[in-house]
């Protein structure tokens, strides 16, 4: 028998034992919703966390091995004040017993420096306009935005992929990898994880449905959310992992926020910032390697949908 034919042969077997686990799974999930078994839903969960584990030494790259090393000190759903969550959402994920993590990152970027100090910041923008602005009375107005900026509290870095900061040129980076299967290994007291694959977020969109009210249905500023039995359905999975129905309506948001969307070094891969997604809001957390390991400085929110 040819390698290749093994091969498939090999495939094909595990192809056939993926689906009977899925089957099985789909079951277990349906018979506890019936049932209203919480320790069946957790029999669920504890199946797939221990199907699924953290793929840390598969990492295909020091940029990817690293980019494990951060995410575990940035991810922080326990602490979300750390990211720059306001204080009423501190005990959204207290009591959840499980943690669905992202299995993937868009992006991850390289940039030369990453100032991270308000004199550091203020030193790297003031060479970066007199780089690129040749002519005096440009470039002492964008020099003078600069000083108000750093006033206010207001001065942030800006890379040339994001739209936040201080407009005085944006810095440069290098994309070294994107798509990024993703499965860092974290670790919480009293707290299990399981990562979203694609198939599992089949599973679980082929079980909750998609029964909702749909975005500005009942009033201008009243986003979509899930209604009949996809509701019921929620709530009962709830009691395991908290999730969320999209705010624009179609979808769900199954993660356990934060997640990481790409992730930026400097080139000694001593600083990085993370942008990040909490359910409708989105940030930046800026880490940095003290004694080996990686630390959040700062952290704070960007945007809102």
């Amino acid at each position: 028998m040819s390698k290749k034919v093994c091969l498939l042969c090999v495939l094909l077997l595990l192809c056939t034992a993926i689906q009977g686990q899925d089957r099985s799974q789909v079951k277990l999930l349906k018979k506890a919703y019936k049932q209203h078994s919480t320790p069946l839903l957790y029999q669920f969960f504890d199946n797939w966390s221990n199907a699924i584990t953290s793929n840390e030494n598969e990492a295909k790259s020091k940029w990817v091995a690293e980019a494990h090393k951060v995410f575990a000190a940035f991810y922080q759903p326990l602490q979300l004040d750390k990211i720059g969550c306001r204080s009423e959402k501190q005990d959204l994920y207290k009591n959840s017993p499980y943690f669905i993590v992202q299995d993937t990152l868009q992006a991850i970027y390289m940039a030369d420096v990453i100032p991270i100090t308000p004199d550091e910041l203020e030193a790297y923008y003031t060479n970066r306009i007199n780089q690129i602005y040749s002519k005096d009375s440009i470039r002492k107005e964008q020099l003078n935005m600069l000083r108000k900026f750093k006033e206010r509290g207001e001065l942030s870095l800006d890379f040339d992929f994001d739209y936040y900061g201080f407009s005085g040129g944006k810095s440069p980076t290098t994309k070294v990898d994107s798509a990024i299967s993703f499965r860092p290994p974290v670790k919480f007291p009293n707290k299990k994880i399981v990562y979203l694959t694609s198939e599992y977020a089949r599973l679980l969109y082929n079980f909750l449905g998609n029964r909702h009210v749909g975005l500005g249905q009942e009033s201008i500023m009243q986003v979509a959310y899930s209604k009949g039995e996809s509701r019921k359905r929620m709530d009962f999975i709830n009691n395991a992992a908290k999730i969320f129905y999209g705010h624009w309506g179609g979808y769900w948001q199954y993660e356990t926020y934060p997640k990481a969307t790409s992730i930026v070094f400097d080139s000694q891969m001593q600083r990085a910032v993370v942008y990040f997604r909490f359910v409708y809001e989105g940030g930046e957390v800026t880490l940095e390697k003290q004694n080996g390991e990686w630390t959040i400085v700062s952290g704070k929110l960007t945007w809102i949908e």
